[in-house]
């Protein structure tokens, strides 16, 4: 299997609305486990069909491209033949500049991309036809939709911050609060709008990102990671962890890939 990624120079368009643009290509009738990873991204299947299961036992067939939202939950994908997918992950403050909508929209759930904007099966021929990473990302610059930045300079920190590496700031609503010039109810609200969960779903969920990541570096405990990712201790963090990924930490660490919140089998 191989996996890329590219992150945008701020000196790009594209800075503004995309995190990262990642591709990753494996091999045929491959079964896939994504554990929530807290993004918002746009999936462009250059391989072929996939069917899969959401959070909700939602079974789906899906289309060459969608947008698939925040998860909480575990999702269950199935690949009938070749395993190959282009991705563009967006910020969640820019969402509603682009497609219209706000990222709690999109909460759990996929939508086909050509049901919001046609325009997109037009993008995903384009993808298909380009021979490379490095082209496809070319594509991406090119074509996608060029939007103001977001009027509230208080909302784009909060997604900053939720997205930064570390956990500073997130040892509860208040404190977060605080780091972003919001009240906890502001935080609150906001959450819900950007990420369709709580504020205090949003600080427990910023550790579990953290220590998956952490995880990956490979240069840590358990208890190291639980500390770390800012959780009261071991036994809080591996209950939490269950709770997102339906599995125990160490059972992530034994069947993890190259690519984080991603398990293949």
């Amino acid at each position: 299997m191989t996996f890329n990624s590219h992150i945008p120079l701020t000196s790009s368009h594209l800075s503004d609305s995309i995190c990262m643009v990642w591709e990753v290509q494996g091999q045929s009738n491959l079964r896939e486990t994504i554990l929530p990873k807290g993004v918002i991204e746009l999936i462009f299947n250059l391989g072929d069909g996939i069917a899969g299961t959401l959070p909700g036992d939602k079974n789906i067939q899906a289309p060459p491209c969608f947008i698939q939202g925040i998860a909480t939950q575990v999702i269950r994908t199935r690949y009938a033949g070749q395993h190959h997918l282009f991705g563009v992950q967006l910020k969640p403050s820019m969402l509603r500049n682009i497609f219209g909508f706000e990222g709690a929209e999109f909460k759990n759930n996929l939508v086909d991309l050509t049901l919001i904007k046609a325009s997109f099966l037009s993008l995903w021929h384009q993808l298909m036809e380009a021979g490379s990473f490095e082209k496809r990302i070319q594509v991406i610059e090119a074509e996608f939709p060029l939007v103001k930045k977001t009027d509230c300079i208080r909302t784009k920190k909060m997604c900053s911050l939720f997205f930064s590496n570390g956990v500073e700031g997130f040892e509860s609503v208040e404190a977060f609060a605080s780091a972003i010039n919001y009240s906890p109810r502001q935080v609150n609200r906001k959450a819900h709008s950007l990420f369709g969960i709580s504020g205090e779903e949003l600080i427990t969920y910023k550790k579990y990102l953290q220590s998956v990541n952490l995880i990956h570096s490979g240069r840590h405990t358990l208890s190291e990671v639980a500390y770390e990712s800012g959780f009261f201790d071991q036994a809080h963090f591996c209950k939490k962890f269950r709770m997102f990924s339906g599995i125990t930490a160490r059972e992530y660490i034994s069947l993890k890939s190259q690519a984080p919140f991603h398990i293949f089998s």
